[in-house]
């Protein structure tokens, strides 16, 4: 059963909120978001005991979420891939502490995508290292969601998440 732009927005919603802290329709880099959610894991590395830690480091992941309810062209997608490096910019710092930071990009349509759009968002690529990766990097996933032909584009990082959006898994039960 295909579901609406905005079942599919509340269902991604409900999903985030058990592992990010989420807003919707958030305003970031002056573009208005459908969903913006955040999480922040930290990692501790122990000798002998758990009370005595050798180092730690965290890892930020940020979900940038539009929907569009109508056909997505190429030029929406090269303006949403703009956008992602925009928001970068201004979301990420540099940091000892936070070594990974990920943003995933994410267009969900209705009326799906132009063959071009796709080839677009299947050819982005985007990341940083900071000073040399001693404080950091980070990569942007792209992913296009297509709910009128249940299917997903990506970038080569975006296959990294691929199976958590994948519709034959969703419709298993999988996820």
């Amino acid at each position: 059963m295909q579901s609406s732009l905005e079942e599919y927005i509340e269902d991604l919603i409900k999903r985030y909120q058990a592992h990010y802290n989420v807003e919707v329709n958030k305003n970031i880099a002056g573009k208005n978001l459908d969903i913006f959610a955040i999480s922040l894991i930290e990692h501790f590395r122990h000798i002998l005991t758990k009370k005595i830690k050798i180092d730690h480091y965290q890892e930020k992941e940020i979900i940038l979420v539009k929907g569009i309810d109508k056909l997505v062209d190429v030029e929406e997608v090269k303006e949403f891939s703009q956008f992602l490096i925009k928001a970068s910019q201004e979301l990420i710092s540099p940091s000892l502490d936070i070594m990974s930071h990920t943003i995933n990009g994410i267009i969900v349509s209705s009326q799906g995508f132009s063959q071009e759009a796709t080839n677009t968002a299947k050819r982005f690529r985007y990341g940083k290292t900071f000073f040399l990766g001693i404080k950091g990097w980070f990569d942007i996933r792209f992913l296009l969601i297509d709910l009128k032909n249940s299917c997903i584009n990506c970038n080569a990082k975006g296959n990294e998440i691929y199976e958590v959006y994948d519709f034959q898994k969703r419709k298993e039960g999988i996820n």
